[in-house]
This record gives structure tokens, sequence and C-alpha cells, in this order.
């Protein structure tokens, strides 16, 4: 089974991936640490957040917007994994075509949430931070992508709330798609 999450920076999409590794067995792979950050250093990039965001808007003009799955989907070596970082409709095409069990979750925090969470390799002001997330909106498709998800998760309250939505949403999984 692979499972996509989605969302805006600093959702909780990582939480939400290491609930699944640490629950429920799932293998985790990130587009920002198993795509991005490689070739950042394979061009001598600095790895931010922001110089990520900007070699995913390239690699999409050259490669199409499928890019990143691609270069993801040959290092899945799980039987159940959980993919974070997923930003184009083409990635979940791809998905959704190489496995008969994809499920896209959105995990959705409000921005002010999802700015207090930030870390030192990303915008520092609050209008840069948003910038990225219209970026991101803009040239990637995510609205489009939000608008494909299976199960939907809002991440601004307790950890234990976020761990009930996903157990909740692990067995409609289980039960079959929603």
């Amino acid at each position: 089974m692979i499972i996509g999450l989605t969302g805006p920076a600093r959702s909780g999409k990582d939480t939400v991936a290491g609930y699944l590794a640490s629950n429920y067995g799932f293998k985790h792979f990130d587009f920002y640490r198993d795509v991005l950050v490689r070739e950042m250093k394979r061009r001598e990039l600095e790895p931010t957040k922001q110089n990520a965001s900007k070699l995913g808007d390239e690699l999409r003009n050259e490669r199409g917007e499928g890019v990143m799955a691609e270069l993801l989907f040959p290092k899945i070596d799980a039987k159940d994994v959980v993919i974070t970082g997923i930003r184009s409709p083409a990635e979940v095409r791809l998905f959704r075509s190489k496995s008969q069990k994809f499920f896209l979750i959105l995990v959705e925090a409000s921005p002010e949430k999802r700015f207090e969470r930030r870390d030192p390799t990303e915008p520092g002001t609050y209008s840069e931070f948003i910038a990225r997330d219209e970026r991101d909106f803009k040239n990637k498709g995510m609205a489009a992508v939000f608008k494909m998800a299976d199960y939907a998760i809002n991440n601004d309250g307790a950890i234990g709330e976020l761990h009930e939505n996903v157990d909740r949403i692990m067995k409609g999984i289980a039960g079959g798609r929603k």
C-alpha cells in the first residue's frame, strides 16, 4: 500500500508519516529528503526549504509535472510506504497508476500554526512563508492535488487528536477506499 501525504508546508505531513511508520510499519519516503536534497548537493546549493521549492519548480519545468514521483518511485523498496511532499496532480496520477492501493491524505493546518512550526531553513517572515505557499499553489497545482485527496485531516489541535484521526483513516482504508 502507498499512502501519499499532501498539504501546505508545516501542516504536519512528517508527523503523520512518523506515526504511520511507528504504529503501522510503513517505510517513509520524502520528496524533499529523498529527491531534492540529493539534487541540491549535486548542484552545490545550500539545502534550504526555499532552494528546494525553487529546484522542484525547475525540475518540473524541465522534465514535467510528474518528475518527482518518477525520480522517487524506483527507490520504493517496501510493501507499505508513506510518501510526504506530493505537490502536483501528475505525481498523484503516477502513484495511482502504479498501485491499486494508493490513498492520498491531505494534512491541513492554519497558516499561523504552520508559521509557528517552521524551522531555521525556512523563510523567516510571515509574508515570505505565505509567498512560498502561493508559489506552490501557482507553480505546482497544489489546489488540484488537495481536491484529489481521499481523506483530509485538520492538524490545528493536539497531537493525540491527530493520531486519532490517522487511526480513523487507517480503519477506513482497511475497509476499502472511501
